[in-house]
């Protein structure tokens, strides 16, 4: 019985982090990087270390408005039980992630923007990456 009633609130035995509080964690970051992007893109672009323009303004709304659909979906995968469909949202996180690091270290290695402007967005990038990797392979 302990063993299923773990399954059903995200944790097995054994996990460092209850699945919950990873789905917690990936939507809070995406929340707040979306909100930023979205409602304040001119100061978005000074993290990245970018001029603001309306051509910033513009990217930096998208991709905020795309934030605010991943803050979503993992707020609201947060309490499911591991299945194919929860899988498929790890799936998501991994991708959205590892390519979304990719770009940032292209970005800061070919001096589109300086290191220091996506280094925080690696962080959150591996953090998100590193869960999704340790609940799909666990």
């Amino acid at each position: 019985m302990a063993r299923r009633e773990a399954i059903e609130f995200g944790q097995l035995p054994g996990e460092i982090l209850k699945r919950s509080y990873y789905f917690w964690l990936a939507a809070v970051l995406a929340l707040l990087f979306g909100l930023m992007m979205f409602f304040a893109p001119r100061f978005a672009a000074t993290q990245f270390q970018l001029t603001g323009s309306n051509d910033t303004d513009t990217i930096f709304r998208v991709l905020g408005a795309v934030m605010l659909g991943v803050a979503l979906l993992n707020f609201l995968a947060r309490n499911h039980a591991m299945s194919e469909t929860l899988k498929t949202v790890l799936w998501a996180n991994a991708a959205i992630h590892g390519i979304g690091f990719v770009g940032d270290v292209w970005s800061a290695a070919v001096g589109s923007v300086p290191f220091g402007g996506v280094a925080v967005g690696l962080v959150a990038h591996l953090i998100v990456l590193a869960g999704a990797a340790y609940y799909l392979w666990r």
